[in-house]
């Protein structure tokens, strides 16, 4: 059972949508024309060569499925999936990194949460270049505590697969924890990493850069504020593009966890 597998940091629970608020603000026609021209003038050898070239290609067709196709997704198995980021500010007087906004999207890219969270200690420093967070988000009505943001947070987490881009810092913001074959994380991808230092140790990445590469679209623009959701987003595009892969990868992953402990389990007792 999947269940039983260990988890990297906690489990979840949660609740509804509400409190949200605004996001971040952010056919070429082909010739009618036949390739073949006026079909009378053609060579019969040449017509019922293409024909059979046109037989030939539709019986591939029926046989196997494109790719496009095997790819799709249910929607039941879509809604398996969210994606998840997060902003901070600093706060104290080490300027410790504080939980400030929380956005969740669904597959489709929908937000199914967004949330200021008003701080309890000082708030030395909003890191509004980066964050865009100011002063008039945290204190506005519909900043909530944080024990009701993270609260909200695992309901919509329980038994997804949740995507990002360094997981990590996130749900140690968020104070909880999620199993390890449920996280999709761009930042600890092995194909997304590179190797730093000559000692053959992968790196993470940073996002926009990974976008930039893999995706031909610019995020994060030097000058403007991070966007939660388009962060959440671009990490979601990342893991689509190379879902069935990666399935695969977690799927042996998950397979030889179970193995080691059933190994484990049958070892007679010392």
């Amino acid at each position: 059972m999947v269940d039983a597998l260990p988890v990297v940091m906690d489990s979840i629970n949660e609740k509804p949508k509400n409190g949200m608020m605004e996001q971040c603000s952010e056919n070429n026609s082909i010739s009618s024309s036949s390739s073949l021209g006026d079909c009378s003038t053609k060579p019969v050898q040449t017509l019922k060569k293409h024909k059979n070239q046109q037989l030939k290609k539709r019986k591939r067709n029926r046989k196997a499925p494109s790719a496009a196709k095997k790819d799709q997704l249910s929607r039941e198995e879509k809604n398996l999936y969210v994606a998840l980021d997060c902003e901070m500010v600093g706060v104290g007087h080490n300027d410790r990194s504080s939980l400030a906004r929380v956005c969740i999207v669904d597959w489709d890219g929908t937000t199914l949460l967004d949330l200021y969270v008003k701080q309890r200690q000082d708030v030395t420093d909003y890191r509004t270049f980066v964050s865009g967070i100011t002063e008039e988000h945290l204190n506005s009505e519909y900043a909530v505590q944080f024990e009701e943001c993270q609260r909200r947070v695992k309901d919509i987490l329980k038994n997804k697969i949740l995507v990002g881009h360094a997981l990590r810092n996130d749900l140690t913001a968020l104070r909880i924890s999620h199993p390890w074959f449920q996280l999709r994380d761009t930042g600890k991808y092995e194909p997304f990493m590179k190797v730093r230092f000559d000692d053959g140790a992968l790196w993470p990445r940073k996002l926009k850069d990974l976008v930039k590469e893999k995706l031909k679209k610019e995020i994060q623009v030097p000058g403007k504020p991070h966007c939660p959701f388009e962060d959440a987003k671009a990490a979601f595009a990342l893991y689509k593009k190379v879902r069935n892969k990666w399935e695969k990868t977690m799927e042996y992953k998950i397979k030889k966890t179970k193995e080691i402990q059933n190994k484990q389990t049958m070892r007679p007792s010392e």
